[in-house]
């Protein structure tokens, strides 16, 4: 028997992570907005926009959607939506977000960066909040339940004390770093303070440098970033030793290395470590953008606050102009909170 849906759901924007993700043949789970919607009982993916008419076609031909818009602001007019992603270019994200709201549409999922400056982002968790509107960012990891899981094991204190973290990236500190960021924020918590350099290995957006740094937690965390180049290879890989145990998340998120801490069988009166057995299951679903869907019905229907939400996306890209400030200033600590900023990022 067919149950209507409930919740009638847009997306503007439909490139890769709109939609043309999911046209990638090794891709073995659902990577767009787009088909995240089509795949969740509870959202109806009504309509698209792109000023694209070759994107906005294909996309409305692969979801079945007929309700095909070139101007957005006609499609919030007419389709009385629910819930909107934003999948276009940072420096649109507030002036679509005022648009959104204005029309009464009740949540909001929205690209990193959240924006391209502080003030802007500043801007669209305010208005969200005067007008009752839920804002999630995408960084997707958040809704992993293996990410999760490894969230809840440090915190519970089985690694014991964290002695060190690195982090290896590619293709800009805007761009990845955004999600390297709000990553370590969810593991560690908030950053004292960053000082970066602007890195060897070049980012092929040269409006979006790789940076190479450090960042100390308030905990007292310390954790180095290094960037390489994507034209070799990708990478998104976080090495985190403890006093217990070492953990190595591998492959963007879909590996994991375990090593205990044992008697050495080398060296009288000393431990090393040992490769072991991962305490936690990384054969698990994968469904990053599915979750965050399910997060966003599950947030409407019990009014509850995201797990990405726009104040972690605004303290992501805190940290991106931080690395921004200190590299221009040669290496410059910077402290945090920034309540400003003259840094303005460019990526996509």
């Amino acid at each position: 028997m067919y149950r209507k849906k409930m919740y009638r759901a847009a997306v503007i924007g439909c490139g890769r992570i709109g939609s043309e993700f999911d046209e990638d043949p090794k891709r073995k789970m659902v990577s767009s907005h787009a088909g995240a919607y089509s795949a969740v009982p509870q959202t109806d993916l009504v309509t698209v926009a792109d000023i694209n008419v070759e994107k906005l076609r294909k996309c409305g031909k692969k979801w079945g959607i007929k309700s095909l818009y070139k101007n957005y602001e006609e499609m919030l007019r007419k389709e009385n939506l629910d819930i909107l992603s934003i999948c276009t270019w940072s420096s649109t994200h507030l002036e679509i977000l005022k648009k959104a709201v204005e029309h009464d549409v009740k949540a909001i999922f929205c690209e990193k960066p959240i924006a391209t400056n502080l003030k802007d982002a500043d801007e669209m968790v305010k208005i969200c909040k005067e007008n009752d509107v839920i804002l999630v960012i995408d960084h997707q990891r958040r809704f992993d339940p293996f990410h999760q899981k490894i969230k809840k094991f440090i915190d519970s204190g089985r690694m014991g004390r964290i002695q060190q973290a690195s982090f290896y990236y590619t293709a800009g500190i805007a761009n990845t770093g955004s999600h390297m960021f709000d990553l370590l924020r969810f593991f560690f918590g908030e950053v004292d303070w960053v000082y970066g350099i602007y890195g060897e290995n070049k980012s092929p957006n040269p409006e979006d440098p790789n940076v190479d740094g450090v960042l100390k937690f308030k905990n007292g965390i310390f954790c180095i970033i290094q960037s390489c180049d994507v034209r070799s290879f990708l990478i998104f890989d976080v090495d985190m030793i403890g006093t217990k145990c070492r953990m190595r998340i591998t492959r963007s998120g879909f590996d994991l290395d375990f090593y205990n801490v044992k008697e050495s069988k080398l060296f009288s009166g000393y431990n090393e470590i040992f490769r072991n057995k991962p305490p936690i299951d990384k054969d698990v679903p994968r469904e990053f953008m599915v979750n965050a869907v399910k997060h966003i019905v599950d947030c409407l229907e019990k009014n509850k606050e995201p797990i990405c939400s726009g104040i972690d996306g605004r303290k992501s890209l805190e940290l991106i102009c931080a690395f921004h400030e200190s590299a221009k200033a040669g290496g410059k600590r910077i402290y945090l909170p920034l309540e400003k900023s003259a840094v303005e990022i460019k990526s996509k």
